[in-house]
C-alpha cells in the first residue's frame, strides 16, 4: 500500500493527484453534448430510384428485382427488404454489426453501377446513401404570413434554408407544404392535333430554342474574348413565343398550343400548425453531431432570421425534439444529486460522526466529477445510459472510502496516533478494498463487450461504471487515508444523538447474532432456502414484463392517418381539420403540426399529426391516457379514413419506414397466401386484445387505368411501346423539360395537360402518338384502356415478397405479445416456405433478452 503511505507523509501530493482528475473533469463537462442515447451507428444502406409515372408492379419489375439482384451478392448482408410503390423503389440493405457503414455503401454503389445499363431509360440516377439513426428531424420550424403559398415559399426556400444550412451541425432542411415556382406549359391536346403537332414536336422546341451553349473564344493581338451563345429565354412570358414548327411560311408558336403560365408546382403536400397554413423547414442534424447543441444553434439562428422577417410574418418551432432529451437528463442528474445526498445521509447514521462522514462523503463527488474525464477522452456524451451508470454508481462509489475510514477509526480507539492508525488501517484492508473493486469491475466490464444492439447502447454504461469505481478506489487509498490522518479523531465522549443509535444498532446486532446462530446449527436447512429463492426469483422472472424500450410520458405523440387509395389531397385535408378540431379542444394540448404527404413516399392520402402537451404536472390525464381516449374519439368522429395509430415519437427512426412497437413480416412466394395469412393474423389479434393500431403494409384496390398496348396495330403503325409511355407520361404525370433561371435562381418548366383534360378516363381520345412516319395516331388506336384496381405498394425481404404487420400494445408487454403472436403464428400454419418474424422494435427485443442472458 505504497499510495496510502506516500499519501499520508505528502499531502499534497494527495490533494493534487485527486484535486487534477477534479478539475480536468470540471474542465470537461461543459464540452461534452446532451443526448437521449449513445451514438449508435447501424451499418445500413439505402438505394432511392425514381421511375416518374410507374406502377408498383413496374418498379419492383424494372427497378427493385434487378438491384436485388446486384447487391445480394454483397458480403455479410444481414437483411435485403425493398419498397415498391408508385415511382419509387426504395431498398434497405441492413449489414452485420461488426461491418463498416461506409464501406459497405460504397460496395453497393459499386453493384449500383454495374447494373445501371440494364435499368430503365427513363430513371433518375439512383440515390445510394447510409442510413443515420439520428437522421430524424430534430426541429421543425413553421413559417407563415399574410401572403400567397408561392411568395411564402420562395421567402422560406431562398432566404431562410440557406442560412440555416450554413450552421454547424446542420446536416440539411427540407421543405414541406411548399409549392416552389414553376414555368407551367399546358397543353391543349384539341389546339396540338388540330396544327397535326405532338407533345414531342413541343419538347423538342423547348430544348432547340432555349439553350445557352459555349461559342469557344475570339483571340486578338491585345485580347482573348470568350464566346457566348446567349440562347436561353429571359423571361417566362417570352416561351410563348418559341416557334414550335414553320409550314409553308406558316408558323406556329408555343402559345398556338399550350398556355404559359408563371406559377406553381402542383399541390402534394400541406402543412399546418394549429391550423393555420404556412410552410415548414424540418432541420436534420449532420451524422455524429449532437442534437442538443445543433438545436440550441437553430434556435440562436432563428432569432436573427425573425429581426430580419418582413412585416406580418411568423415564424416558430413546431418540433423540438431537444426538449425531451433536456428534460430527461435534468431528471436523471437531479436524481444523481439526490442519491449522492441520501448515500451520505446513511452513512451519518450509521458512522454518528461529522467527521467521517465528510471524508467518506468526499469520495462522491471527487469521483463522478473525475469520470468525466473518461467521458472526454472516449468520446462518451451525457445520456440517459452514462448518467444511469453514474446514477448505480453512487452507492458504491462511497463503500471503499466508508471500508478504509471504519478500519482507520478502529485502530484510532486503540489510542493509536491519528498518522500511524491511518497507515496501519490502510494496509490492511488495501488488498480486501482491490478485491471489491475489481469484482465489482468484473461485473460492468462484460456489458461493454456485449454483442449486437444491446451492447452498443450499454457499452458506455459498463465502461462509465468501470471508470467511476475504478476512481473511487483511486481516492479511498490516497484522498481518504490522508484525510484521517489530518482530520479524524476518535471521540471520547459521546453525544446522546450516539448513544440513541448506538441502542438500537447493539439490539439488530444481538438479533443478527441468534439468526447467525441459529443458520450455523442448521446449515441444511439455510441451503434450502437459499435454493428455493434461487428458484422462486426465476420463476418470478419469467412472470416480469419484458420490453425493449420503457414507454414514458413525453408530453408529445404522433397520430397517422391514412384514407383510403385514391383519396384526394382535399379529402386528406378535411380530415386532417376535423382532428385538430378535436384535439385543440383538449386542455392538455399545447400545439399541434400537421403534414400531409411530407413523408419519402409523398402519398396525399396519408397525414401526420405531431401532437405536444403540456407539461405532465400540468395536467391531470397522462399521456398514455390521452393517447388511449384519442383512439376512442377517432372511431366516435367518424372521420373518413382506413386506417389510422396513435404512437410515440419514435426514438429511432429510418426514412421510409414505420416505426411501431410491434412489427413483424410474413414473407413467402405467394402474395396472395401471404395477404390471407397476414390478415387472418390481424383478426386473431384484434380478438385478443391488447394491441392498437393494427395494419398491414400490403394495401391493395388502388383505383388504375391500365392502358394495355395493341402490340399488332402498334406494329402495323410503326409505334413503338417506348413512344407511347413516353408521350402518356409526359402529358399526364408531366415532365420537366428544361428549366429557367431569373436573378441567378434556377426553376422548372413543366410539360403537362391542362387538368380539364385529365378530369375523365375517357379523354384519353384525345392524345395523339406521332408515329415514324410523321402521321399522328390516336391514342385509342394503340391502347386498350381497363378500369381496374393495384397494390399501392409490394414489399420484399431477402428477394422475397414480404407483409409487414404494424402495431402498438395497449395493456401488454412487448415480451408477451412476442409469444402470443409467434404461436398464434404456428396455429395458423404459418411455416415451411413461409416466415413469421420479427424486425424492428421487436427484433431488438430478442437480442436483449438474450444479451441478457
Amino acid at each position: 500500500m505504497k499510495l496510502a503511505e506516500i499519501s499520508i507523509r505528502r499531502p499534497v501530493f494527495a490533494v493534487m493527484l485527486i484535486g487534477s482528475l477534479v478539475v480536468f473533469g470540471l474542465i470537461s463537462i461543459p464540452r461534452l453534448g446532451l443526448d437521449l442515447f449513445p451514438r449508435v451507428e447501424f451499418p445500413m444502406v439505402t438505394v432511392t430510384t425514381v421511375l416518374e409515372g410507374a406502377a408498383p408492379e413496374t418498379v419492383e419489375r424494372e427497378v427493385s428485382q434487378v438491384l436485388e439482384e446486384s447487391i445480394n451478392t454483397i458480403e455479410g448482408i444481414h437483411t435485403l427488404r425493398s419498397v415498391s410503390s408508385d415511382s419509387l423503389s426504395l431498398l434497405f440493405v441492413e449489414f452485420e454489426l461488426e461491418y463498416s457503414a461506409q464501406q459497405k455503401a460504397q460496395e453497393v454503389r459499386d453493384k449500383v453501377a454495374a447494373v445501371r445499363g440494364d435499368l430503365p431509360r427513363d430513371i433518375e440516377p439512383p440515390v445510394v446513401d447510409r442510413v443515420d439513426p439520428d437522421a430524424a428531424p430534430i426541429l421543425a420550424v413553421m413559417l407563415a404570413g399574410p401572403v400567397s403559398i408561392r411568395t411564402l415559399s420562395e421567402f422560406a426556400d431562398k432566404r431562410i434554408k440557406p442560412r440555416l444550412e450554413r450552421i454547424p451541425g446542420v446536416g440539411s432542411v427540407r421543405l414541406v407544404g411548399h409549392r416552389p415556382r414553376e414555368i407551367r406549359i399546358w397543353i391543349d391536346p384539341i389546339r396540338l392535333a388540330g396544327y397535326a403537332l405532338s407533345v414531342d414536336d413541343v419538347l423538342a422546341a423547348l430544348q432547340r430554342e432555349h439553350v445557352e451553349l459555349p461559342g469557344g473564344r475570339i483571340e486578338t493581338p491585345q485580347h482573348e474574348y470568350a464566346v457566348k451563345t446567349k440562347g436561353k429565354l429571359e423571361s417566362a412570358e417570352l416561351f410563348g413565343n418559341i416557334v414550335v414548327v414553320e409550314r409553308a411560311g406558316r408558323v406556329v408558336h408555343l402559345r398556338d398550343v399550350a398556355t404559359v403560365e408563371d406559377g406553381m408546382a402542383e399541390e402534394r403536400t400541406i402543412s399546418y400548425l394549429n391550423g393555420r397554413r404556412g410552410v415548414a423547414l424540418l432541420v436534420r442534424r449532420q451524422s455524429g453531431e449532437n442534437t442538443v447543441a445543433v438545436a440550441d444553434a437553430v434556435r440562436a439562428e432563428l432569432g436573427e432570421i425573425r429581426k430580419d422577417l418582413p412585416p406580418g410574418y411568423e415564424m416558430v418551432v413546431a418540433m423540438d425534439l431537444s426538449r425531451f432529451i433536456r428534460s430527461a437528463i435534468r431528471d436523471v442528474a437531479v436524481d444523481l444529486a439526490w442519491g449522492a445526498l441520501f448515500a451520505s445521509v446513511v452513512v451519518l447514521l450509521f458512522l454518528r460522526n461529522v467527521r467521517t462522514t465528510v471524508i467518506a462523503a468526499i469520495a462522491i463527488p471527487s469521483s463522478l466529477v473525475a469520470s468525466f474525464v473518461f467521458f472526454y477522452f472516449f468520446g462518451f456524451t451525457l445520456n440517459t445510459m452514462t448518467l444511469m451508470a453514474l446514477s448505480l454508481s453512487v452507492g458504491m462509489l462511497i463503500d471503499d472510502a466508508i471500508v478504509v475510514i471504519e478500519n482507520v477509526y478502529r485502530h484510532m480507539e486503540r489510542g493509536e496516533p491519528p498518522a500511524e492508525a491511518a497507515s496501519r488501517g490502510t494496509a490492511e484492508i488495501g488488498l480486501a478494498v482491490v478485491a471489491t473493486t475489481l469484482g465489482v469491475c468484473a461485473v460492468f466490464v462484460p456489458i461493454a463487450f456485449l454483442r449486437g444492439v444491446v451492447g452498443r447502447f450499454f457499452r458506455e454504461f459498463g465502461l462509465v461504471a468501470t471508470c467511476a469505481v475504478l476512481t473511487s478506489m483511486l481516492v479511498a487509498l490516497s484522498l481518504t487515508p490522508m484525510l484521517c490522518a489530518r482530520f479524524l479523531r476518535a471521540d471520547k465522549e459521546q453525544s446522546l444523538f450516539f448513544r440513541i443509535l448506538e441502542a438500537g444498532y447493539a439490539r439488530l446486532e444481538a438479533g443478527y447474532r441468534r439468526v447467525l446462530a441459529w443458520g450455523l446449527r442448521h446449515r441444511w436447512a439455510v441451503v434450502a432456502l437459499a435454493v428455493a429463492s434461487m428458484a422462486g426469483g426465476v420463476a418470478v422472472a419469467r412472470m416480469i414484463p419484458i420490453d425493449f424500450l420503457l414507454v414514458e410520458d413525453r408530453s408529445e405523440f404522433n397520430v397517422w392517418l391514412k384514407l383510403p387509395l385514391g383519396s384526394t389531397i382535399e379529402q386528406t385535408h378535411r380530415a386532417v381539420r376535423m382532428l385538430e378540431d378535436e384535439l385543440q379542444g383538449y386542455p392538455e394540448v399545447r400545439a399541434v403540426f400537421s403534414t400531409i404527404g411530407g413523408g419519402v413516399k409523398k402519398r396525399i392520402n396519408e397525414a401526420s399529426l405531431y401532437v405536444q402537451l403540456v407539461h405532465k404536472s400540468q395536467r391531470r390525464r397522462s399521456q398514455m391516457q390521452l393517447m388511449a381516449h384519442l383512439r376512442r374519439r377517432i372511431r366516435e368522429l367518424g372521420l373518413p379514413v382506413e386506417d389510422y395509430a396513435v404512437e410515440e415519437v419514435p426514438l429511432i427512426s429510418f426514412p421510409g419506414a414505420r416505426s411501431t412497437q410491434l412489427m413483424y413480416t410474413i414473407r413467402g412466394p405467394s402474395i396472395e397466401q401471404l395477404h390471407l395469412y397476414a390478415q387472418s393474423l390481424l383478426s386473431r389479434l384484434q380478438e385478443r386484445g391488447g394491441y392498437a393500431d393494427l395494419t398491414l403494409s400490403y394495401e391493395t384496390g388502388k383505383p388504375e387505368i391500365a392502358l394495355e398496348i395493341a402490340r399488332e396495330r402498334a406494329a402495323d403503325l410503326g409505334v413503338p411501346a417506348l413512344q407511347i409511355g413516353r408521350t402518356i407520361a409526359t402529358l399526364l404525370a408531366g415532365l420537366k423539360a428544361t428549366s429557367y433561371e431569373e436573378k441567378g435562381e434556377r426553376y422548372d418548366v413543366r410539360v403537362q395537360v391542362r387538368p380539364e383534360f385529365r378530369d375523365d378516363p375517357s379523354k384519353l381520345d384525345l392524345l395523339r402518338v406521332r408515329a415514324p412516319s410523321g402521321a399522328l395516331v390516336p391514342l385509342r388506336n394503340l391502347v386498350t384502356p381497363r378500369v381496374g384496381t393495384g397494390p399501392m405498394e409490394i414489399d420484399r425481404e431477402n428477394r422475397a415478397r414480404a407483409i409487414t404487420i404494424y402495431g402498438n400494445l395497449q395493456g401488454k408487454s412487448a415480451g408477451e405479445a412476442d409469444r402470443e403472436i409467434l404461436a398464434t403464428g404456428r396455429e395458423l400454419g404459418i411455416g415451411g416456405e413461409y416466415d413469421l418474424h420479427a424486425i424492428g422494435p421487436s427484433e431488438r427485443l430478442g437480442e436483449t433478452v438474450g444479451a441478457v442472458r
